[in-house]
């Protein structure tokens, strides 16, 4: 293997054909020699496979082209300094680099980033992105909303399953495992799963944990207090006051924004309108006396069109649409 030791431009280009699909059977071998012999080799692939697995994800969903994203790059070499790509080694081969370089700025352009660094895995969304969802290295499905930002060290994830939320909400279906308990830290305070599914909501003033089925145990570490959320508990803490309390949770639509699923009872057209407005991410315009009005449905649409016919049709009002806004107003 010592040809290989000094040969990047050969090491890289026989990863990006694996990960192609289009490696031929003596090169595949000469690769999983390669990977085995050391364990920063097998570290530099999966670096690479975790970038391919972001650019599938957006592939299959967006459609986009790698090809174009190829070319965009060409106007845009004097980033190839940038932190986003220290987490693959720079090329001496040019067309390799733009490859790799190329798939980082096509995440970074189309709602969310991923990039790994120091044997971090960080995933942003944008203010106006889709919901992301990603699967951790143990199984776990983490939903991301828009303007979320996580991470997590992918390098001992098996034996330490720590997620950080920097910002933003998320909901998250764990995997059980007898290892260790998965665990979110949320700065001041941590929520350490008990098998099951849950959401957690961070911002400047606050965080929330509503948990769906099982348990979370949450906890503030230096005040030395824990609360122990069950099914429908909400848990809070101020992270001005310092203060951390535990409550049946009200708000029935606190997942709407992962499954689009929505019970109204007795709740003014305004306030439905502003719910729908953040997980559709489309404006809503209520006119007239329709803002009086109050709307009982259960609604599970995924596009916002058909949730308005519902909506139209039960108060018997007209929806119309005004370039990128609809409006709503009585007959």
């Amino acid at each position: 293997m010592k040809q290989f030791e000094t040969n990047e431009e050969l090491i890289y280009a026989l990863i990006i054909d694996d990960l192609d699909g289009s490696i031929t059977a003596e090169n595949k071998l000469l690769l999983e020699q390669w990977r085995t012999a050391d364990a920063d080799h097998e570290k530099t692939y999966q670096d690479f496979l975790d970038v391919q697995t972001g650019m599938d994800k957006l592939y299959k969903k967006n459609g986009y082209d790698p090809q174009e994203s190829w070319k965009s790059l060409d106007k845009k070499i004097t980033l190839l300094e940038d932190d986003r790509f220290a987490a693959v080694k720079p090329l001496r081969h040019k067309g390799i680099w733009y490859k790799v370089a190329a798939a980082v700025l096509l995440i970074c352009g189309l709602g969310y980033y991923f990039i790994v660094q120091n044997g971090y895995v960080v995933i942003s969304t944008a203010g106006n992105a889709a919901i992301t969802r990603i699967v951790l290295p143990d199984g776990t499905e983490v939903n991301l909303n828009a303007a979320t930002k996580i991470r997590y060290n992918k390098n001992n994830f098996a034996g330490d399953r720590k997620l950080e939320l920097l910002t933003g909400e998320v909901f998250i279906h764990v995997v059980s495992h007898t290892s260790s308990r998965f665990r979110v830290d949320l700065g001041d305070i941590e929520a350490e799963d008990i098998g099951t599914s849950f959401n957690v909501i961070r911002n400047d003033d606050k965080i929330a944990v509503v948990v769906e089925e099982g348990k979370v145990a949450l906890k503030h570490l230096d005040l030395n207090r824990e609360i122990l959320l069950t099914a429908g508990k909400l848990g809070v803490y101020d992270t001005k006051r310092k203060m951390l309390v535990a409550a049946d949770n009200l708000n029935v639509n606190y997942k709407a924004w992962v499954d689009k699923d929505f019970i109204f009872q007795e709740v003014p057209v305004d306030q439905v309108a502003e719910q729908l407005e953040k997980v559709y991410q489309i404006p809503i315009d209520i006119k007239g006396a329709l803002k009086d009005r109050k709307l009982t449905a259960r609604l599970h649409y995924q596009t916002l069109d058909s949730a308005l016919a519902v909506i139209s049709a039960s108060l018997q009002c007209k929806v119309i649409k005004e370039k990128d806004t609809y409006v709503l107003s009585d007959n």
